[in-house]
């Protein structure tokens, strides 16, 4: 049982750090070159791309990394229970309850906003259904045209949003790293 409880340990740390590592890459060497292309569209469609494939990673790294903290400080025994596998778990929670809240209660926000707008100033909105989160307005014409302004907006809040998760995140790996360190494993 030891062996399972150390595992777990190790693996949820790696994935807590593995999470840390792809958020503060994203908002560091990644959005920064695609602020700089020349046109919205290409810019657009790479950003759309990527923040599709950040979020399913993110999603699986974070399930990881949170179920297998749980299940180190379950199958541990009352003495080895330590309470610093709950904060990691709860650091890992936090970083992804940002995306969570935008994907249930953002798509919620826009269908009031566009009930709210005009059906003229509406035009063709390029979004898919069910793909809405509260940062993401991506408004274009029959043409795929997009707005510059509004694809440098939405990948500057993204940015941000990666850069938070990465400090929050990595509070967390740091946590667990100090008490794999204290717990000898």
């Amino acid at each position: 049982m030891s062996r399972t409880v150390a595992i777990s340990k190790f693996v949820g740390t790696i994935s807590l750090g593995l999470l840390t590592g792809l958020s503060y890459t994203l908002s560091t060497t990644t959005i920064p070159p695609l602020l700089a292309l020349p046109s919205a569209t290409p810019a657009h469609s790479t950003f759309r791309h990527l923040r599709a494939l950040t979020s399913r990673h993110q999603l699986l790294l974070s399930s990881l990394s949170a179920s297998t903290l749980v299940m180190a400080y379950l199958l541990s025994p009352p003495r080895g229970r330590h309470p610093y596998l709950l904060y990691a778990t709860l650091a890992t929670a936090a970083g992804w309850g940002s995306e969570a809240y935008g994907k249930f209660f953002g798509k919620k926000q826009a269908e009031q906003k566009g009930a709210a707008m005009d059906d003229e100033k509406r035009g063709k909105s390029m979004r898919k259904e069910g793909s809405w989160t509260e940062d993401e307005e991506w408004v274009g014409d029959e043409e795929g045209n997009v707005n510059g302004e509004v694809v440098r907006e939405g990948m500057e809040g993204w940015k941000v949003k990666q850069g938070i998760k990465a400090g929050v995140w990595g509070v967390g790996w740091v946590v667990a790293l100090v008490g794999l360190w204290g717990d000898g494993v």
